[in-house]
């Protein structure tokens, strides 16, 4: 069963997690021929104000793209 863990910073909307899913899904499947319901992906959402490059914090979530 793959398994497939995304590190992101926080701030990302329920639909775009769910797109991010159906793609690494789909494209997985793909690559490796095996049906997406074996497939697992979870997320680890970081919060800004940890481990944050400087540029992130200043712009703050959805400042720049990166935090949502």
């Amino acid at each position: 069963m793959p398994h497939i863990t995304i590190k992101m910073y926080e701030g990302r909307t329920r639909e775009q997690k769910e797109e991010i899913v159906a793609v690494f899904k789909r494209e997985l499947s793909r690559v490796i021929e095996r049906e997406e319901r074996f497939i697992t992906i979870e997320f680890h959402e970081i919060p800004l104000d940890e481990n944050a490059p400087a540029n992130l914090l200043k712009a703050g979530p959805g400042g720049n793209g990166y935090g949502g």
